[in-house]
């Protein structure tokens, strides 16, 4: 009677055992990926929320006019949202260890001024998925913000190692692009640093 009861308890502590190996096994197998979120907002904007749409919606393939990051910009394919001019983009970045970005719209929505698009190419290859997600919204006549919703996927163990340093890059750039949006909304003219990078290429495309 007393082996029986031993041999019961080990029987039981062996499928506990089985039950909890096989949720972790099963957790790892679900869990293929780590999340990277960034959101950021602009300081206040001195233009109306229709003016900044118009660079930020409709200016979608024009986006390396005024953002120092991008050095040019190209958009392509037939508009698959109402009011869209082009369906993908291509940008060829400014920022080392990246050359040229595909990306592909996934919302145009002009009544509430929010477009969104994914990566299609170009990004490292720890980079599973990414997207950016900007929204222009108003804080009184004439006074605007827009906000980035930056998501990514990453591998589990390389791409959180390498993610964070990206997060940091993507911190720096978001700052940079938001400084030289609003420099271009508010006066028309392209920032210093944009202007600076233009002359750089030039000075490059000479030698």
């Amino acid at each position: 009677m007393k082996v029986k009861k031993i041999n019961l308890k080990i029987l039981v502590l062996t499928v506990l055992a089985l039950t909890t190996f096989n949720s972790t096994i099963m957790a790892q197998k679900e869990k293929k990926h780590k999340e990277i979120k960034l959101v950021r907002t602009s300081e206040v904007i001195n233009v109306s929320t229709d003016s900044l749409w118009e660079i930020v919606g409709p200016g979608f393939q024009h986006i390396g006019i005024w953002n120092r990051n991008i050095d040019h910009a190209t958009g392509s394919g037939d508009g698959e949202f109402e009011g869209a001019g082009c369906s993908e983009r291509v940008c060829e970045i400014a920022t080392k260890g990246y050359s040229k970005l595909r990306e592909k719209l996934i919302l145009y929505d002009i009544g509430n001024k929010e477009i969104a698009y994914k990566v299609m190419e170009g990004l490292p290859g720890f980079v599973l998925y990414a997207q950016n997600h900007w929204t222009v919204s108003e804080v009184s006549p004439n006074k605007s913000v827009v906000k980035m919703d930056i998501t990514m996927h990453v591998t589990p163990f390389i791409g959180t190692i390498m993610g964070s340093i990206m997060k940091k890059q993507f911190d720096k750039a978001i700052a940079q692009a938001f400084e030289d949006l609003i420099i271009y909304a508010e006066t028309g003219e392209i920032s210093e640093a944009k202007k600076a990078r233009i002359e750089e290429l030039e000075n490059k495309s000479k030698k």
